[in-house]
């Protein structure tokens, strides 16, 4: 095997370098096509039940500090690729079935794989039709990488197997499913909807995602994905305070519940315990406390329990429906009252009352600002007044010399 290149990077010019990454490519991709083929050979051989490690799965997972749904990803990717020999070939040799250099990765691989292991055996799919369908997916490989040939591999699914599964209410070919896992401060999440569900949540989500303007008439900087995160979050922020959006335990509603000692609480220093082990800062639960949507647990200077509280302590439905009906949503940007929250002007912590002389409608982004300082909120005549940062407007235009 060739040595790649490992002359310091400082001492390449740029096309040395891109040809440098080109190598380092071509060799992470020969070493991940290697992994699959010991993988396989591993599996096939029931070496993990010998050492003891149940299956090739948790053998790989354990051994290489790896997700075992990455592993059993591949190991199912490493199983099938004898099924297809063109994609096999193309793998190891860079060779397409028409002769062009079309190194296919193994990302690729995996696409066109998975998308010909769904055309289902009741289909009844000629095995030279099969076989056409892959070499076309190999060749499309030259120019598409793995998310298009997964969206190719649906369509040529679709006409492969033209009469479709027929639908019916305990069909489990496609079950509708939600998976969450744990992530650094949150949770990613995935899974599938379908039909009237699937419908229900894109109009949920496309109707809270529209950008809108600021107070000042400047466009909504948020990218897609974060106006749909926030759509997202506003729906179930408005399910849970509901209270009976879903099924209580023990006669408690569904709320969010901090841990946070009261010194840190007032000083916004420190951090808030979460029921599912997560934490946040201090200045977070000061912000999040001022809705009904979250109980804090307080406690003392000892650990004890100072005072739990209540959703009616907060923003009862009364005071909430008084807030929506004056401000008519943020008092900032003018969301709709649906996607907002409540805040305290003075916070409850140092002392301030749950009244509509000391609250205000302010959606999330601008909740959050308020709380950092970006913006200051007070009530004048009963209504709410943003004063904006001195930064945030333009510097009036120089008057024009007329003499």
């Amino acid at each position: 095997m060739e040595r790649l290149d490992e002359r310091p990077i400082w001492s390449m010019s740029s096309s040395e370098m891109l040809t440098a990454l080109d190598a380092a490519q071509a060799e992470i991709n020969r070493l991940q096509v290697r992994s699959l083929h010991l993988a396989a050979a591993l599996d096939a051989n029931g070496y993990a039940k010998e050492l003891g490690a149940n299956d090739t799965v948790r053998l790989l997972s354990v051994r290489y500090r790896l997700d075992s749904a990455d592993v059993r990803r591949d190991l199912r990717l490493a199983n099938a690729l004898h099924k297809y020999p063109v994609v096999e070939a193309a793998l190891g040799t860079g060779q397409s079935a028409a002769g062009s250099q079309a190194l296919l990765s193994p990302g690729q691989a995996a696409a066109i794989v998975s998308a010909l292991e769904k055309v289902p055996a009741s289909a009844k799919v000629p095995v030279e039709d099969l076989q056409v369908a892959e070499k076309a997916m190999v060749q499309a490989a030259d120019a598409l990488p793995p998310s298009d040939l997964r969206k190719l591999g649906t369509e040529i699914r679709n006409r492969l197997d033209t009469d479709g599964s027929e639908p019916s209410d305990d069909d489990v070919s496609s079950p509708e499913a939600l998976w969450l896992k744990k992530a650094d401060r949150g949770v990613t999440f995935g899974g599938y909807l379908a039909d009237e569900n699937a419908e229900l949540l894109q109009t949920l989500i496309f109707a809270g995602a529209k950008p809108h303007e600021s107070a000042d008439g400047r466009r909504d900087p948020r990218a897609r994905t974060k106006r749909q995160a926030d759509a997202l979050t506003a729906v179930l922020a408005a399910a849970a305070g509901t209270g009976s959006a879903v099924p209580g335990h023990g006669d408690i509603k569904p709320h969010v519940t901090v841990t946070i000692d009261l010194e840190d609480l007032k000083n916004g220093t420190g951090a808030g315990n979460l029921t599912h082990g997560d934490f946040l800062p201090a200045s977070a639960v000061r912000r999040l406390a001022c809705d009904a949507g979250v109980i804090p647990l307080v406690l003392g200077s000892n650990s004890e329990p100072l005072d739990i509280g209540s959703e009616h302590r907060f923003v009862t439905r009364a005071i909430r429906q008084a807030l929506n009906a004056r401000d008519r949503g943020c008092v900032m940007c003018g969301a709709p009252p649906a996607m907002c929250e409540a805040h305290h002007v003075i916070h409850w912590a140092d002392g301030g009352q749950t009244s509509l002389d000391n609250l205000a409608l302010l959606c999330k982004r601008d909740h959050i600002n308020v709380h950092q300082g970006h913006l200051t909120l007070h009530i004048t005549n009963g209504r709410p007044v943003v004063t904006r940062p001195t930064w945030s407007d333009p510097d009036p235009p120089p008057l024009r010399n007329t003499a």
